[in-house]
């Protein structure tokens, strides 16, 4: 067992009931903190990890009261983490990877099967769009960004025909969105997600699916995701 596989162990066992909670207000299943082997850390490092990556961490204190999302390859295989702070208020994440060869994404090994399966892909930024999402279409992917590495696109030639861009309703979202339609239309058939102009608790309008998802919920939610990927309507 590598380093990596053992952090993700520690962290997972290392989840408290407060993150837990946490999780579930942020639209995660049990049965998805347990698939995407999702952990909590405060500043305390098992012992193994790598030199380079305690370093990074600053020997922990960089990574207190975070969740750990592990990122893995098409194997499933632990390539790299994304770390969260717990606290909403507390912006911004942090990403760290052992490999950057390949792709290393947020739920890739998990959807690897349904995407062959399917022949379809549903692509999202944030791992917190991803859960939503999974329990209606499973062969969702977090990009991380709102572009697709140049490893993703090989290996979606080789499992997938159609692609949802599910990005973020922002610019730069919009932007990647339809940047992946002009440069690989011709080989896929892409469909950009358009998601409903709905008002968040504080008068906001959603931007993404995590958002929709706490306006919403999975009574409202699933039934448009699997609208827009059963039936290909472009919205």
């Amino acid at each position: 067992m590598t380093w990596a596989s053992e952090f993700v162990e520690f962290a997972a066992s290392n989840l408290t009931s407060a993150a837990r909670e946490a999780l579930w207000a942020r639209g995660v299943s049990d049965a998805q903190i347990s698939l995407y082997n999702i952990g909590y850390l405060d500043r305390d490092l098992p012992d193994g990890p790598s030199e380079h990556f305690v370093e990074w961490a600053k020997n922990g204190s960089k990574l207190d009261d975070v969740f750990v999302l592990p990122l893995t390859n098409t194997l499933g295989e632990v390539k790299g983490f994304q770390f969260r702070h717990v606290d909403r208020e507390r912006s911004g994440y942090m990403d760290y990877f052992l490999d950057r060869r390949e792709s290393v994404l947020f739920g890739l090994g998990q959807a690897v099967t349904e995407m062959w399966a399917t022949r379809s892909v549903y692509l999202v930024e944030g791992a917190f769009d991803l859960f939503p999402v999974q329990r209606t279409f499973p062969a969702v992917v977090a990009t991380l960004t709102a572009s697709p590495n140049t490893q993703l696109i090989r290996i979606l030639r080789r499992l997938v025909q159609k692609v949802w861009v599910g990005y973020d309703m922002d610019a730069p979202g919009q932007r990647g969105a339809q940047e992946f339609k002009a440069n690989y239309g011709d080989e896929f058939t892409v469909y950009i997600v358009a998601y409903p102009k709905v008002k968040k608790a504080d008068g906001k309008l959603i931007k993404d699916p995590g958002d929709l998802w706490e306006a919403w919920g999975d009574a409202q939610l699933g039934p448009f995701i699997k609208s827009i990927t059963t039936e290909d309507i472009f919205l």
